[in-house]
C-alpha cells in the first residue's frame, strides 16, 4: 500500500521496491528519492511538492494518512526486528 502524510510524504508500506514501482506509475524520477544518511534523523521517502502530483498518485492508487506514517512504513516493519 502507497501512504501520503499530511504534507506530502509518499511511502509503501511493503517495501522500497513498492514505492519505486509505483512512482514509475505516476511519472515521478527515481533520482527524487529521499534516503537519509541517517535513519534515525527522517526516513526514506518521496515528496509530493504540487496538488497534481498528489490527486495523480491518489488517483492511482495511493491513500491518504496521517502521522501513522510513521508505523505503517516498511522501514518502521525494519526497525521493530532490530
Amino acid at each position: 500500500m502507497i501512504l501520503i502524510d499530511w504534507i506530502g510524504h509518499m511511502v509503501a508500506t511493503e517495501s522500497e521496491e513498492e514505492l519505486h514501482v509505483f512512482v514509475r506509475k505516476i511519472g515521478l524520477k527515481r533520482a527524487w528519492f529521499q534516503q537519509p544518511k541517517k535513519p534515525s534523523m527522517w526516513h526514506a521517502h518521496y515528496d509530493l511538492t504540487t496538488q497534481r502530483k498528489i490527486d495523480q498518485a491518489l488517483s492511482a492508487g495511493a491513500e491518504r494518512t496521517g502521522r501513522e506514517i510513521l508505523t505503517k512504513a516498511w522501514w518502521a516493519k525494519e526497525d521493530e526486528n532490530e
